[in-house]
């Protein structure tokens, strides 16, 4: 079967699932694959360019189905799917943060997003602006949601004190604060981003 960049991104998300961003290079992926590092470094002649390919890759999944036709309902179908598609890979928010790219399921995604919202009647930078929004909302929120390691209340509770954070350390701020319900969290602000005055 001849190496094709296809390939090459399923190699390599298979490594992210595995082992981690830290540890995916361009010689873990010829690994992977069973073949010479040049192989790969044919297709992909850098770390950077495989980490464009694997995050542009991973968009893909926000593609495969057809979109509700109501605008509202499109737009908040279409940044669900980058989320699930961010959960469903190890890491998948870290690795579509740290890189810039123009692969065409991006661009694709970002079509749909920015077609939406002119939809709604707003105008082209408003639509291009807040579609930048939507984009870092949802990668930062889930960045946080993968990188979450124990028990976020306790380790809260631990460090706000009354005398440093007498804000924070209120009854009804700190009820609020140590819930980890992201996905309210991700419905919350998708909703009050997407009804912003248009």
């Amino acid at each position: 079967m001849p190496l094709t960049t296809q390939r090459i991104a399923e190699a390599a998300l298979a490594v992210l699932q595995r082992d981690g961003l830290s540890l995916l290079s361009l010689r873990a992926v010829a690994a992977e694959l069973g073949v010479q590092h040049n192989a790969v470094r044919y297709h992909v002649s850098t770390k950077t360019g495989l980490l464009e390919l694997v995050s542009d890759r991973l968009l893909a999944d926000c593609l495969d189905e057809p979109l509700p036709t109501a605008t509202d309902d499109r737009l908040l179908e279409l940044w669900s799917r980058l989320r699930t598609a961010l959960l469903r890979h190890r890491d998948g928010a870290r690795l579509v943060t740290g890189v810039s790219t123009t692969g065409p399921h991006t661009l694709a995604f970002s079509e749909l997003s920015v077609a939406a919202l002119l939809d709604q009647g707003r105008d082209p930078q408003e639509a291009v602006w807040l579609h930048w929004a939507l984009f870092y909302f949802v990668l930062g929120l889930t960045a946080e949601e993968q990188a979450l390691d124990g028990d976020l209340a306790s380790r809260l509770t631990g460090s706000v004190t009354p005398e440093a954070h007498p804000t924070l350390a209120r009854h009804d701020i700190m009820a609020h604060l140590v819930r980890n319900d992201f996905d309210q969290r991700f419905a919350f602000g998708i909703r009050r981003l997407l009804a912003a005055e248009r």
